[in-house]
This record gives C-alpha cells, structure tokens and sequence, in this order.
C-alpha cells in the first residue's frame, strides 16, 4: 500500500498571474481547503528578483518568480514559477489520498494553468518492508556509520 498520494505538476500559464505573489498564495490556500487539506501555519512566499545577467541561462534561475510552500498537517503544497517562460513545477503530497482532477481544475481557475503534466509519483510511497522486518537489518556500533550495499 502507498503511504498516501504525491503528485508533480509542470504546466504553463498566464505570466501576469504566476508572477503575482498574492495569486499565488490565495491559489495555495484555496486548493488545500478544495483538496480538505489543513494548513499548518502560514504559507511561506517568496518573491525572486529578475536578474537581467541571468535571463536564458540554464539551468534557469533568477528569472523572477514566485515560490511558495505551505505545511500541512498531512504533508505539503509547494510551487516555483517562472513568469517569463511561463512556466511553473508544483508538488503535492498528502499521507491521504485527493482527487487529481481538483488539482488540475484549481490551477486552469486561478493561475490560467495548461498544457498541465500530471505525474503520480505515489509508487514511490510503497514500503517494501510493509509487512514484517527484513532478514537483515544492518546495525553499527555509536560511533560507525551503517554499511549499505
């Protein structure tokens, strides 16, 4: 059984909206109420300054933006955006499982999100010692590190 659902978001959308701090936010904070999510907490936003020098370097960085993350008492929410490209990578992670298509909907609304990718990383959640302890568990001494294959 997976613990919970992960998803990543890439997508576009409306430059003016993903560059705009508080559109960020109120987004944020109505998917995790639309998602019956609770917020830990306030959201930390941040606002990144574009850096002329830097415009079309890759990796991109200091194009301007937004990044914001809030926790929750299941996970978190978080999202980077690059107004000028405009392009934007969310991750949402609860240990409870929501509805994709909320997602989706919630940032075509307010961010005027499309060409949206959806990836559901939930595999990655699967436990493979679920059901019982492995036949061997490496164990060190305090002051030696554990040895891993």
């Amino acid at each position: 059984m997976a613990h919970g659902r992960h998803i990543k978001v890439l997508g576009r959308g409306d430059s003016s909206l993903l560059g705009d701090a508080k559109r960020v936010e109120t987004m944020l904070r109505e998917l995790i109420d639309i998602l019956g999510m609770r917020i830990l907490g306030e959201p930390h936003m941040y606002e990144v300054e574009t850096e002329i020098a830097k415009l079309g370097v890759e990796p991109f960085e200091d194009e301007g933006g937004v990044t914001g993350v809030c926790v929750l008492s299941t996970s978190h929410c978080s999202i980077h955006t690059w107004p000028l490209r405009p392009f934007f990578v969310m991750d949402v992670y609860s240990c409870r499982d929501f509805d994709t298509r909320a997602v989706e909907s919630h940032l075509g609304k307010l961010l005027g999100g499309y060409d949206l990718q959806i990836t559901d990383v939930s595999h990655a959640l699967v436990y493979k010692y679920e059901h019982g302890t492995p036949a061997h568990v490496p164990v060190a001494a305090p002051s030696q590190p554990i040895a891993r294959a």
